[in-house]
């Protein structure tokens, strides 16, 4: 058990919209907020205050271990300053616990902990991975689901463990931006009558003061801001809280399956790379040995995100497999350039794909200047990533690209690519970003450096490319 003593804020600043949202008492509420609008801060605020006031348990259940330590830390920062407004005397102490957790949609099991904020008075605020409705099962308490528009089969198995609780005598909080219409969050929104449903899309927020941001960090308007996001669908569902499509996996699990079996006989090697350690200059010096292509995916990342390089080898004209792949966690644009280039000098026949988006223009004008016509910057668009999102699924719809095993040790790749959810058909692709339970630092990052590849090896048989040796 450790104990919680830091220097508070004075008080906590909320915004008109946190302030309603603290100041409902209804069983059930939904928070369709728009991005950045303060959801986890907002619901630490009335889950920590109701605690406090009441002494009854809080349950906050998150998708992933990062999502939850992260509502965990604003319900600490939170918990402080409200004790010492309200002048509750005695410590605030925090006990973690370790369980396991099984995800049937992966067929994986989770080892999880789940940290408990316990509060004078003998209210608690716990923080844990709820994944799987099973973990919900054995809890008496209040709860809050974070994000809950993204729960698995519809949040309806979430929903039908969680409803006993109102019986009760407790509370439901459901903060989310919202998704498919094919889902309980979709429901509950649609039925003020029955429920609190808090509508907060980005235009109000602007009515009551919120104030936005450009890329470099000053105050801009709505339509430059919007401009600057230059993502029509998005912009409706993240920014002006409406629900689109149904979604599903943009590659079925089925399929990630027959292509780990397509490529079963078939070498993989991996390598991640940390604070600029762990790169080894020979980790390519197989590649000038294989007889067909190397295509190569770049996705590139510098602090938050993973840098990702995905390298495919040709089995034959119609099938290519995943021989190395690349991971970097906060590592210098300098050591990836250098990495790319010694991946590229090692076959003459390697042609690449790299994101050129923002900070990765740079480093993808200079690969272009030095290998001409085999390296392709690609600007990260709406119109590209539906381009690269439908040629991925085409080369698992024809098992036309090979994974290494995905019950072992590299599951984490064919879940990334999982984690992509699609909207629509091939000819009007949405695509979302979904996380990955195996590799919370990627945003997909995998599956779009897989993307990447596969758009190399595509251009790579048209004139966009150079013929060589």
């Amino acid at each position: 058990m450790t104990t919680t003593e830091t220097q508070p804020a004075s008080v906590i600043t909320l915004h008109p919209w946190q302030k309603r949202l603290v100041a409902d008492d209804a069983r059930v509420i939904a928070m369709n907020w728009h991005r950045q609008a303060g959801k986890d801060f907002g619901a630490g605020a009335l889950m920590v205050g109701h605690s406090f006031e009441s002494g009854q348990p809080w349950y906050i259940s998150s998708l992933t271990q990062r999502q939850a330590n992260q509502s965990h830390d604003k319900c600490q920062l939170i918990a402080d300053v409200y004790r010492h407004v309200l002048k509750r005397m005695g410590p605030i102490t925090e006990t973690s616990e370790e369980y396991e957790e099984y995800d049937k949609g992966i067929d994986h099991m989770f080892r999880r902990v789940a940290r408990t904020l316990h509060l004078p008075g003998g209210g608690t605020v716990t923080s844990l991975p709820g994944r799987s409705p099973d973990t919900l099962a054995g809890l008496t308490g209040n709860v809050s689901l974070t994000e809950f528009g993204l729960y698995p089969n519809g949040g309806y198995e979430h929903w039908r463990v969680i409803f006993p609780f109102l019986t009760r005598g407790y509370r439901i909080l459901l903060p989310s931006t919202p998704r498919g219409r094919n889902h309980k969050y979709y429901e509950i929104c649609s039925d003020p009558d029955s429920y609190s449903v808090h509508f907060q899309p980005i235009t109000r927020s602007i009515d009551e003061g919120f104030e936005l941001h450009d890329n470099k960090g000053l105050p801009t308007d709505l339509e430059t801001f919007r401009r600057l996001y230059n993502d029509a669908a998005g912009w409706q569902r993240e920014y002006m809280c409406e629900f689109t499509g149904d979604q599903e996996a943009l590659v079925k699990w089925s399929q990630l399956t027959a292509a780990a079996i397509a490529a079963e006989s078939e070498p993989f090697e991996s390598l991640r790379i940390a604070d600029g350690n762990g790169w080894d200059a020979s980790f390519w010096s197989d590649l000038a040995c294989l007889r067909g292509r190397v295509e190569i995916g770049w996705d590139v990342a510098r602090h938050s995100d993973l840098a990702v390089m995905w390298v495919n080898a040709q089995a034959s004209d119609k099938f290519r497999y995943l021989r190395k792949l690349v991971i970097c966690q906060r590592t210098s644009f300098a050591l990836q350039r250098t990495i790319i280039r010694s991946l590229m000098d090692a076959n003459p026949r390697a042609v690449g794909c790299g994101d050129a988006t923002g900070l990765g223009m740079d480093s993808n004008e200079t690969l272009s200047g030095l290998y001409g016509s085999r390296w392709l910057p690609v600007t990260f668009t709406a119109k590209s990533k539906r381009e690269m999102a439908s040629g991925l699924m085409t080369a698992f719809d024809d098992v036309a690209q090979g994974l290494p095993d995905i019950n072992g040790p590299h599951k984490y790749i064919a879940v990334d690519i999982y984690s992509l959810q699609k909207e629509g058909t091939k000819d009007a692709l949405k695509i979302y970003e979904t996380p990955n339970p195996l590799e919370e630092d990627s945003h997909c990052d995998i599956a779009w450096a897989a993307a990447l590849a596969i758009r190399a090896g595509n251009i790579a048989g048209t004139t966009a490319y150079l013929s060589v040796a």
